[in-house]
């Protein structure tokens, strides 16, 4: 452009001029034509006179349309100049019009038009390109928050940990006012409830801890995602009750799975003036897809390990697990001087029994006792399947007299048990014979392979006395 313009500039130049060198001679030529010189010498003064009078005007008059000739051009080359310092800030990125563009000139109009259009279309596309640059960058933050969450989460070793990131980062993310974690677990103690909140006094005091009805949350019944306005125009979740202010306040609740009986719900609160755009809503659903996959690892892991750990038949723990189980309880109890007793426990006439009614008939009745001993113990306490019809209850920081009490209301829980519908024409109600053994320094039963002896000892007493009692260990006397 800078170049198309200066090559104009000089050609008009060379030919403003041409045109003045050709119309002084051309004029200078029609005035001798017109004007002859005369013959007389008597009138060449007065002839003279008059014929370089009327040249001269003539000459005054041509010079003065030439230079307005030559002023025009120049405005004209002027404008195209400023036009070019317009292009050459607009090829370094300043697409701001300057303010000291020439009007616009029938000669230049267009130009000057389609000059000021494509500044105008070239600062659409800048701020075009900006806003996805900006769409871009916060694109990459979201996904570099999306890696350090998965990051973090990978290396959590219990579901409580990943409870609480997946909350904070979605609390952080979305700008929630508030979340929910619900919990439904049919086989437990209270099957639905709160497992974790942020903030804290998002849940009322009184509700914390409390039984939810599983049933009146549709998320968890229909188990899927759902939006609740706060318009009155969808039903709300039953969670809302629990909530301080959640009806007044737009919620998304997404339901996942971990393993087979385990569901989840997570209710997200936001703000009255937010609202849960389609791009909320997928990205809520990328970071519980991410804890779900982790979450349901730590299951899977966890089911395998307590698989390789119990028995299948009684889901008591296995000897395989007995010894590494025990031995850390016998060295708690050494470092702080703690009780630990022991009990070994043995199904009186298992075998007939299992002979005479088939193996489903004594599978029955080892589970039946393994009920009774998760009805009776703590939850600390250990009990594993030693053998066949052979058991071991460890029970940790309870003394001698304690674990007498503790074998006495299995014995009464097995002796309760109605065996009859399950196997026939049974002559008598099973019975057990206990060994018990307390960890004594006194004793020398400091060792778990001394300890589990004496309870053998004990049981051995037991089924000597004729089965069905107990028997405690008893240190042989010096003669």
């Amino acid at each position: 452009m800078r170049r198309l313009i200066n090559a104009t500039s000089l050609r008009f130049q060379i030919l403003s001029l041409c045109v003045l060198c050709g119309v002084v001679t051309g004029i200078c030529a029609a005035v001798s034509m017109v004007f002859p010189w005369p013959q007389s010498s008597l009138s060449l003064g007065s002839y003279t006179f008059h014929h370089w009078r009327l040249t001269s005007g003539v000459l005054l008059v041509t010079i003065v349309g030439l230079v307005c000739i030559i002023a025009a051009i120049n405005r004209v080359i002027r404008a195209l100049q400023m036009l070019r310092a317009g292009m050459e800030r607009v090829s370094v990125g300043d697409l701001q019009l300057s303010t000291t563009l020439p009007s616009p000139t029938s000669d230049i109009a267009a130009l000057q038009t389609t000059f000021q259009q494509m500044v105008e279309r070239l600062g659409q596309v800048q701020a075009d390109n900006d806003n996805i640059h900006a769409a871009l960058r916060r694109r990459n933050q979201t996904v570099d928050r999306l890696l350090e969450f998965s990051q973090t989460i990978q290396g959590a070793g219990h579901p409580e940990q990943i409870y609480s990131t997946l909350c904070q980062f979605l609390q952080n993310e979305l700008t929630l006012s508030g979340i929910v974690l619900l919990m439904h677990e049919p086989d437990a103690v209270v099957p639905t409830q709160i497992k974790f909140s942020l903030p804290q006094n998002v849940v009322a005091q009184s509700e914390v801890g409390r039984d939810l009805e599983a049933a009146s949350c549709p998320c968890l019944r229909q188990h899927q995602a759902r939006l609740f306005r706060c318009d009155g125009a969808s039903v709300r979740c039953m969670i809302d009750s629990r909530l301080r202010d959640a009806v007044s306040q737009p919620a998304y609740c997404i339901p996942f799975n971990i393993g087979h009986k385990l569901q989840l719900a997570l209710h997200m609160l936001l703000p009255q003036w937010e609202s849960w755009t389609d791009e909320r809503r997928q990205l809520a659903h990328t970071y519980v897809n991410t804890a779900q996959s982790a979450l349901t690892s730590l299951h899977l892991l966890a089911h395998a390990e307590q698989q390789s750990m119990t028995d299948a038949l009684t889901g008591l723990y296995n000897r395989r697990s007995l010894e590494q189980l025990l031995e850390r309880e016998m060295a708690l109890a050494e470092r702080h001087n703690r009780p630990l007793a022991l009990f070994m426990v043995d199904l009186d006439r298992f075998k007939p029994i299992n002979d005479s009614h088939g193996h489903a008939a004594g599978d029955h009745l080892l589970k039946a006792f393994a009920d009774c001993v998760r009805m009776t113990l703590r939850k600390t306490d250990l009990a594993f399947r030693y053998g066949g019809d052979e058991f071991v209850v460890a029970l940790p920081q309870t003394t001698l007299a304690q674990a007498q009490q503790v074998v006495q209301k299995l014995r009464q829980s097995f002796a309760s048990v109605d065996f009859s519908s399950a196997i026939t024409h049974l002559e008598s109600q099973p019975t057990l014979s206990i060994g018990i053994a307390e960890r004594s320094a006194a004793d020398n039963l400091l060792t778990l392979p001394a300890l589990l002896s004496a309870a053998d000892q004990a049981l051995y007493d037991a089924k000597g006395a004729d089965r069905n009692c107990v028997k405690t260990f008893q240190p042989p006397r010096a003669a």
